[in-house]
């Protein structure tokens, strides 16, 4: 789990770092607990060592959240460019509305195709982020425009090793990803952080990372 604790603590130094010079939201970020707690997730939801471990020592701050029925998330902003929204461990069934359980009406059953072992922990753009909770490291999977579900990075370990690279290399940019003109993501950041990101990520799984974003 160490690998997993030192990518989590990197991953809040560089999105503390952002939030405080650039970011667009207050008090809607992933901060660490003040003490550790266990069982706080529903237990329909299958959880990894490594997704205990994050939701066990992490919390997703949602102050708009706070005494409503509004789903509790964290919002992670990588530059102008993406805003991922992070699922809080006690609202984890309800993420999973829509893609485990489907509702109709006030029925609500498990789908057929959606393995029960793929846990969404956040999603993009109502797309979502997937964790396979049955394998080893918990590999990260994406799934973007209701197509199927790439991975995204071999463990949960790297996959936010990855965004803090993403978030570091938006800072160097001052936060602004996109072109004024053709709202593409610049050449620039993307040829700074893709070498950074592939001592870390397979070629594909870059790829797939940064077209789930829509950084290219």
């Amino acid at each position: 789990m160490k690998q997993l604790s030192e990518a989590l603590a990197r991953f809040v130094q560089q999105q503390n770092l952002y939030n405080e010079a650039y970011g667009l939201f207050q008090n809607h970020d992933i901060q660490p607990r003040m003490e550790k707690i266990s069982d706080c997730w529903d237990n329909q939801i299958p959880v990894s060592p490594e997704l205990e471990y994050l939701y066990s020592h992490y919390e997703m701050i949602d102050a708009k959240a706070v005494g409503t029925h509004k789903l509790k998330n964290a919002a992670v902003e990588i530059g102008d460019a993406a805003v991922l929204f992070f699922a809080a461990p006690e609202h984890l069934y309800r993420q999973q509305l829509g893609y485990r359980w489907i509702t109709s009406g006030e029925l609500v059953q498990e789908s057929p195709s959606w393995p029960p072992h793929h846990v969404v922990i956040a999603t993009f753009n109502d797309d979502p982020v997937i964790v396979d909770t049955s394998a080893l490291g918990s590999p990260v999977y994406a799934a973007f425009e209701g197509g199927a579900a790439h991975q995204i990075a071999d463990s949960l370990a790297n996959f936010f090793t990855a965004l803090s690279i993403l978030i570091e290399g938006a800072c160097t940019f001052k936060g602004e990803l996109k072109d004024e003109e053709t709202y593409e993501t610049k050449a620039e950041y993307i040829e700074h952080v893709k070498p950074l990101l592939h001592p870390l990520l397979s070629e594909n799984q870059t790829t797939y990372l940064m077209e789930y974003l829509s950084l290219c």
